[in-house]
């Protein structure tokens, strides 16, 4: 009989811990401060990770003001982000890229000593999907 106990607890424990942790990550993303941080330079697909986008933080056109002090803490953020798209999406993303010149940012959840987290990708100041569907409307004739 204790056995059962045992083997419950170790099956349910696991389960507990995984609602935990992304409990917690979703807290995070939601409950924190959010800056944006302009972003250069893009990697459109790796034939083992499939489609992303490969962005470095571009410190020189950020808005600093919207961190503590007025000055960028470019020591806490990465040096590089990959963004994973769905890979019918990367390609229209991808297309669209190279077609226009675009201003690409990132928006991070960023407090205290906690790493940043990505939370969306923004381009030309829309969130991505939403971009994509206005880019690949044709444009109206006046």
């Amino acid at each position: 009989m204790k056995q059962k106990y045992i083997l419950g607890a170790f099956l349910v424990l696991p389960v507990l811990f995984l609602f935990f942790w992304l409990g917690s990550i979703e807290y995070a993303l939601h409950a924190e401060q959010t800056v944006v941080i302009r972003m250069s330079g893009y990697d459109p697909r790796d034939l083992l990770s499939g489609h992303y986008l490969h962005l470095q933080p571009d410190w020189s056109l950020t808005d600093c003001r919207q961190f503590a002090d007025n000055r960028c803490p470019t020591e806490r953020f990465g040096r590089s982000y990959r963004y994973y798209l769905p890979e019918f999406d990367a390609q229209k993303v991808d297309r669209q890229l190279r077609l226009n010149n675009v201003k690409i940012e990132m928006i991070f959840t960023y407090k205290g000593a906690a790493k940043p987290l990505v939370k969306d990708l923004l381009i030309n100041g829309m969130v991505w999907d939403r971009w994509l569907t206005q880019s690949a409307k044709p444009p109206v004739a006046r």
